[in-house]
């Protein structure tokens, strides 16, 4: 089963690398279901974007983890699929305005009955935390332990200290993806940075990498929502 995931990750990846991970502006961002379990997982840098009037690098596999536990776990995901070039900004995680990513956000949230929204993005690997689990000091969600459980979980597999939370960032801003849901919404919202060192499923990081993604998809699938 490993091997197959190991693979569905490597081939999601592919549609993300497509001219220099600018991806390809015939795709449009929709948000895709695959089951009706009641959480969206976002992945809004999984190529490169533009803020300040800067591109800014993409975060390698993460599209691919948002595709991939969706599809394993049957709830909906959207992932960012092209730059939009000689633009001023092109970061649904800090347009203002409502962008071609936030609007499909927030019509896909308006039509479906979503309880949790996720939002995934990747962390240096120069970092101590395997993941960093930010929610603003808990504002953007409606339930701690849905936080202290996927801490819980990353640190039964890989250590104590492993996974932090609202160490690195807080994701405080009202244009950050997670806060903005949150507060339009109403509903528990996570933006889960993750260390490159776990969301590189190639060499010698591949086994690592899928102990990541079989902690997430674990911590999902168990959360009562």
């Amino acid at each position: 089963m490993q091997n197959d995931i190991l693979q569905q990750l490597k081939e999601a990846e592919q549609k993300f690398k497509i001219n220099d991970y600018k991806g390809n502006s015939l795709c449009s961002c929709t948000v895709k279901k695959c089951g009706n379990l009641p959480i969206l997982l976002s992945a809004p840098h999984a190529v490169k974007q533009i803020r300040k009037g800067q591109i800014k690098a993409h975060e390698f596999y993460t599209g691919a983890i948002a595709e991939c536990l969706a599809k394993q776990l049957g709830c909906a995901y959207i992932a960012k699929q092209y730059l939009i070039e000689n633009s001023a900004s092109d970061d649904p995680n800090s347009d203002n305005a409502y962008c071609s990513y936030k609007t499909a956000v927030n019509q896909f949230l308006h039509d479906h009955d979503i309880k949790l929204f996720v939002d995934i993005h990747g962390l240096s690997g120069k970092r101590d935390s395997y993941i960093d689990i930010e929610i603003d000091g808990g504002k953007n969600i409606n339930d701690i332990s849905l936080a202290t459980a996927l801490q819980k979980c990353v640190e039964n597999k890989f250590g104590a200290d492993k996974a932090t939370i609202d160490k690195y960032f807080q994701a405080s801003p009202e244009t950050v993806m997670s806060k903005w849901v949150h507060t339009t919404f109403g509903i528990s919202a996570f933006e889960l940075e993750i260390n490159g060192a776990c969301r590189w499923f190639e060499g010698d990081t591949a086994q690592q990498s899928l102990d990541m993604f079989f902690c997430l998809a674990q911590w999902l699938k168990n959360l009562s929502l």
